[in-house]
């Protein structure tokens, strides 16, 4: 991974010194769409950002990262590091740890714990179910960072009190594309893009965004499906109240088979006896 000194360019497009092979410095203008805090001082003060230039991002998404986790993106910036990608295997940790930062930010804009709650349905599914501790630990990491594709949505939709419209819900349902174009840069995510890109899909078919079916849709994302709607519906969202853990139980039962694996709430449903729903 190439690292750049950055200047901002008058067009939000960034000018950046490009170190050649025989350590020539060429200009290079490059238009990226959002830069994520990667890199901290022993003060905890921002000094470096990874640079992820991706079309399939959606417009806005810099601001809206910024206004989601409080990030200052300004001319005051300039000759702070740029990281550009793919991520180098030294620095893969920090990039993870730049991903977690952008969940906990969601998860503040929330005012809930969800991703960590996630997280820990999934590992106790997971091990229930007696997978490999790769596979657990691959399924409890994809839970922690399953929803940060929703840093580059508009703050005001994830916050909004009432009802979402049918143009916000659309803008939402991308968000597992974009949590998994967040993760491009990172070789050590691959298997986890694959699960949260899945997470939303239905047992019967009727999810997004491809529509998988049964066993089409990863082990992982089926397990991660029923803890994410587990603990979306105790949490609660800015639009819906939180219902309570037997009305949560009730409903994963009800959608047993067609928006869920039914071996999956199955096991669910044993932890929730077990751990008497927390």
């Amino acid at each position: 991974m190439n690292r750049k000194a950055y200047k901002p360019h008058p067009e939000e497009s960034l000018v950046l010194n490009k170190q050649g092979d025989a350590g020539r410095v060429e200009e290079q203008s490059v238009s990226v769409q959002v830069m994520i805090p990667m890199e901290l001082d022993p003060k905890m003060r921002v000094i470096g950002f990874f640079a992820l230039d991706n079309e399939e991002l959606p417009e806005g998404s810099q601001k809206n990262l910024n206004e989601i986790t409080g990030t200052p993106f300004k001319a005051e910036l300039a000759g702070l590091t740029v990281f550009v990608g793919p991520v180098v295997q030294n620095l893969q940790d920090n990039y993870i740890k730049a991903l977690f930062s952008l969940a906990d930010s969601i998860d503040r804009c929330d005012q809930s714990a969800h991703s960590q709650t996630t997280a820990l349905w999934s590992r106790r599914i997971a091990q229930c179910m007696q997978l490999s501790s790769e596979e657990v630990e691959e399924i409890t990491l994809a839970a922690r960072l399953h929803d940060v594709g929703k840093a580059v949505v508009p703050r005001e939709i994830l916050v909004k009190p009432g009802p979402l419209s049918e143009n916000e819900w659309s803008i939402i349902r991308h968000h597992a594309d974009y949590s998994a174009t967040l993760m491009d840069p990172s070789p050590g995510l691959k298997n986890i893009k694959l699960i949260v890109l899945a997470h939303h899909e239905y047992y019967n078919g009727c999810g997004y965004p491809r529509n998988l079916r049964g066993e089409e849709i990863p082990q992982g994302a089926r397990i991660l499906a029923v803890a994410d709607a587990y603990s979306t519906m105790t949490t609660g969202r800015a639009y819906r109240p939180p219902i309570s853990p037997e009305q949560a139980k009730l409903e994963l039962m009800r959608c047993s088979g067609t928006q869920f694996d039914p071996e999956v709430v199955k096991v669910m449903i044993k932890l929730l006896g077990r751990y008497q729903f927390f």
